[in-house]
């Protein structure tokens, strides 16, 4: 049985987050994160590394994404590295960005 770990607009935070099921971020956060699956909201902004099975991006993020599947959504403003197996990437979204995919992640 999976769960979801909400933290949302109103929460600034520091540190390391690590969870192993599904967390949605949409608050300011600052330092590393640990998920199986990951969403970022529209009103979330991250600076640290993400290391996840899954990440659905829509907000602001600066750092190193490590996934087997990465999905940025539009509106999206990512600067950083992506390492993924899989990766899609819609119209509308600001990067700047290196990015590199390859298997077993």
């Amino acid at each position: 049985m999976s769960s979801n770990s909400l933290l949302l607009a109103d929460v600034d935070l520091k540190g390391k987050l690590v969870e192993k099921d599904n967390l949605v971020l949409g608050c300011n956060f600052e330092g590393n994160i640990v998920a199986d699956k990951l969403e970022i909201t529209q009103a979330a902004n991250i600076v640290g590394n993400i290391n996840a099975n899954s990440v659905d991006i829509q907000g602001k993020i600066k750092g190193e994404i490590t996934a087997k599947k990465v999905g940025i959504k539009k509106l999206s403003n990512i600067e950083g590295e992506i390492i993924a197996e899989s990766l899609s990437i819609e119209d509308g979204a600001n990067l700047k960005i290196q990015a590199l995919t390859k298997k077993n992640i």
